[in-house]
């Protein structure tokens, strides 16, 4: 089954995600903070981290930033209401799978997320 990691510091952004992917039969964990992310480890053995960019302590950014420094991280996918073109392109430069912005379409995050894990395959 494919595990999906989340990190977003809004609840009912991360409520409404966790029951999007329960419902399209995704495994998860989710983290309110990226410092939470980090300590727990949570995101080995996972198959995509879905990150927020804009959240209270690290950024979704320095999460990415420090994954890359580790082994075995997943593909990343971002969602922010932070859209402009400089975060976005620092996001894909580093290797995001995608950047989607809020709010966003449940459809097209479940397309990127079947695209994203079926290239895992």
């Amino acid at each position: 089954m494919t595990v999906i990691v989340l990190v977003d510091d809004d609840n009912h952004v991360r409520e409404s995600l966790e029951n999007l992917l329960e419902s399209a039969g995704f495994a998860f964990k989710s983290y309110s903070r990226g410092e939470d992310l980090l300590r727990d480890e949570g995101w080995i053995g996972s198959d995509c981290l879905v990150l927020d960019v804009r959240m209270p302590g690290i950024s979704g950014l320095d999460v990415q930033t420090e994954l890359l420094r580790r082994d075995g991280v997943p593909p990343v996918i971002f969602l922010s209401a932070q859209t402009d073109s400089d975060t976005i392109n620092a996001a894909l430069a580093a290797g995001a799978s995608a950047f989607l912005s809020k709010p966003f379409d449940d459809d097209e995050l479940l397309a990127v997320l079947d695209r994203v894990s079926s290239g895992m395959k």
